[in-house]
């Protein structure tokens, strides 16, 4: 099976940000994401806390593979949207400025009217952020809040101004009963970034579970991975769970396990 670049979200770790750093090089993986508004902020760190920590992920042999932002509200929330807008736009600075090319974030989930307020607002906003993009250097990737692939895609349509794709979240299209799979090949040319996380719909609503636990057939996702050819990066993420550190080294070892043949 292709080799793929497998990374790791430090903030499931829960821990002060140099042991994370030095769990995730135990782990053999080769990059790291970053939350850039909770765990790492660009107002507490120098520039020389930046070199520094640029210089220890490196030689601890890893490299930043993206950074993520989370939004407290959708971005077409009308009230203090210029706000928001602004935060994301010095979230990409910062994100450039440790060295990952991709920022995560969602919008909220998309609304489907074309001529509905809310989605002429995020069109707006999208169009604004995807051309500082151009700018900046770092590329913006949408992670999905109950959307479908074809929701996805026709937005991401109408964003001709600079470069922007998709955060593909597994979990997501299992929780919400999506075929994953199928999802990810309908988005293939849009897939900036793979989140390594499962998910199982359940009788009661989705719920995140840990990788291999859920309902994604991993070994039909990777080799559709494969086929789509794709170069960006696998990051082990999780949300819930009484220990995520854990769930996400044991996910990392579960994927490497299958990469491998097992």
């Amino acid at each position: 099976m292709q080799k793929f670049r497998l990374a790791i979200a430090t903030r499931c770790f829960v821990q002060p940000l140099v042991a994370s750093i030095k769990s995730a090089a135990e782990l053999g993986v080769q990059g790291l994401q970053f939350d850039v508004r909770n765990e790492l902020k660009a107002s507490e760190l120098t520039e020389t806390g930046r070199r520094d920590l640029l210089h220890q992920i490196r030689e601890h042999g890893l490299t930043v593979a993206s950074a993520v932002f989370p939004l407290n509200y959708p971005l077409y929330e009308p009230d203090k949207i210029d706000v928001r807008i602004a935060a994301i736009r010095d979230a990409m600075r910062f994100a450039y400025s440790i060295k990952a090319n991709t920022l995560c974030f969602r919008v909220g989930r998309i609304p489907e009217d074309p001529e509905s307020k809310e989605r002429k607002l995020l069109v707006e906003g999208l169009c604004d952020l995807a051309k500082h993009a151009n700018h900046i250097g770092t590329a913006l990737a949408i992670t999905p809040s109950n959307d479908s692939a074809e929701t996805l895609r026709t937005l991401l349509d109408e964003i001709k101004t600079g470069p922007i794709g998709i955060d593909f979240d597994p979990a997501h299209f299992a929780m919400t009963r999506r075929p994953v799979a199928e999802s990810l090949r309908m988005l293939h040319n849009l897939v900036l970034h793979f989140q390594l996380r499962d998910g199982d719909a359940g009788i009661d609503g989705g719920q995140e579970e840990a990788i291999g636990q859920g309902n994604v057939d991993w070994i039909e996702v990777l080799a559709t991975l494969g086929e789509m050819d794709y170069r960006g990066w696998l990051t082990s993420i999780r949300t819930q769970g009484s220990d995520p550190g854990y769930d996400v080294s044991r996910g990392v070892k579960f994927i490497q396990k299958i990469l491998l043949g097992g």
